[in-house]
This record gives C-alpha cells, structure tokens and sequence, in this order.
C-alpha cells in the first residue's frame, strides 16, 4: 500500500482529505511544523505528499521538499487565494494542485496520477495490502520511532505518529492492529491517550503496550494500574520487543 504524508492543521479539511484517501493509501498525518515534517519524513518515507491547505506560509516546507527530496510527487490541496501564494514554488511535473473542497474521486485520480499506479476507488478496506499486521508507533523523539520502525518493518507494516492528537485521528482511519504508545509525552501523556481509546466503541479493543524510559517502581505501578496489554522498557531489547508484540497479537 502507497504511504502517503498528509501535511495539515487538524481541520475539517484534512479531516475530509484523510477519511477520503485512507481506503486506498496508507496515510501519515503530520502538523505544519518544520522539525515534525522532517522527523516523519525520515521514519515514514512516503511515496507522495499533500499538503493541505497549502499557503504563503508553506513555501519553506516545500522548498526543503524540493531540495531534499527531489523526485518525490507533492500535492497542493488548496484555495485559489492559497495557490497564488504557493504556485511559484510548484514548478516540474512532480508537483501539482487540487482545489477545495476536494471530493473523493477527484483526490483518487490526482493520487493515482500522480503516483501513476492503479487505485481500487472503492476500496474501503483499511488492512495491509500486503497481508501483515498494522503496528502504530506513538513516541514524540524521532530517534525512538526510527529505532523502533526499523526492527518492525520486515515483519509488520509500521506507521508512526510523534503527539497524542496525531496518534487518536490515526487510530481512527488506520484501524492498527497493535499500538506502541510512549508513557510520558507532552501535552497530551500516553495515560490521556490510552483513556481516551478505550472509551471509544469504535477502538477500545486494540492491544496498547506501553514503552517507557523510567524504570521508577511507581511509574511502572502507575503503567499497569491501566491494564494494557504490556509495558516495554527503551531502549527496548530487539527479542523482547518482538516475542512480546508476537504474544499480543496471538493472543
């Protein structure tokens, strides 16, 4: 399945955008910021970005798209006000512009264009298409998901997210079967995060395991006060990690 990196605010825009491709591509949200996009580019690298609502503010994101990655297909989702801000900046056939509101069929043809692959257009089906288990990571240190992606990615299909809010709208349209959630996070902890999948209908039954960077009795107490599925120390041994994602997943 195609990865495709979804660069927005969280709006009702890239909302639309990522319910209407999430059938079909494999979609990484990420916020607007310089040093996230960067972070996730090197741990998703993904086979097309959309920048949604793309803008004055956005043309240095897409002049270090250009200069860093520069056979990599870029899309505009935007306003006709938006792209006279942005459109110099999307000069070779490896950029282009859609208008919103973007509807389904459109944003498929584009991306299928773009990607110049075939695109099942009905598809609503969210699973791997290449048959293996779907594992989230959710870590706000880059060095952490790429290490961890890493010793996934020949198993398992992996995608990642780096904040709370970020990993609850991917849960939601990734279906993963397995979570990989950091403990101590900014703003939004992974103790909020877990709270909050489990009390929705729609996601509450997929397996957590903790990762966690303090050995602290109290915290490890705290850890399994939630009764997740299990908690891993980090760095995480490579055998552990994996009999212990193994485990979850059979049982």
């Amino acid at each position: 399945m195609d990865k495709i990196l979804l660069i927005g605010k969280r709006d009702e825009d890239t909302s639309s955008i990522n319910k209407n491709l999430s059938g079909s591509y494999s979609i990484q949200l990420c916020s607007k910021h310089p040093e996230d996009i960067k972070a996730i580019m090197e741990t998703v690298k993904p086979d097309l970005v959309i920048i949604c609502n793309a803008g004055n503010g956005d043309t240095g994101i897409i002049g270090w798209l250009m200069e860093t990655h520069q056979e990599l297909p870029v899309l505009a989702v935007t306003t006709a006000d938006g792209w006279k801000e942005c459109m110099d900046c999307f000069q070779g056939e490896k950029y282009d512009k859609l208008f919103l509101p973007a509807g389904k069929n459109s944003l498929l043809a584009k991306c299928q264009h773009m990607l110049k692959k075939d695109v099942n257009k009905n598809s609503t089906d969210t699973t791997s298409s290449t048959g293996k288990k779907k594992i989230l990571i959710v870590d706000d240190s880059p060095l952490v998901l790429r290490s961890i992606k890493s010793l996934l990615e020949q198993e398992y299909d992996v995608i990642a997210a780096m904040s709370g809010q970020q990993a609850l709208d991917t849960i939601v349209t990734e279906k993963p079967d397995l979570i990989l959630l950091d403990y101590e996070m900014p703003v939004m902890s992974g103790k909020t995060v877990f709270e909050m999948i489990k009390k929705d209908e729609n996601i509450k039954d997929i397996p957590v395991i903790f990762l966690t960077g303090i050995s602290d009795k109290k915290i490890i107490y705290s850890i399994l006060q939630l009764n997740p599925a299990d908690y891993i120390l980090k760095p995480p041994d490579t055998k552990k990690l994996l009999n212990t994602i193994n485990r979850v997943l059979q049982s």
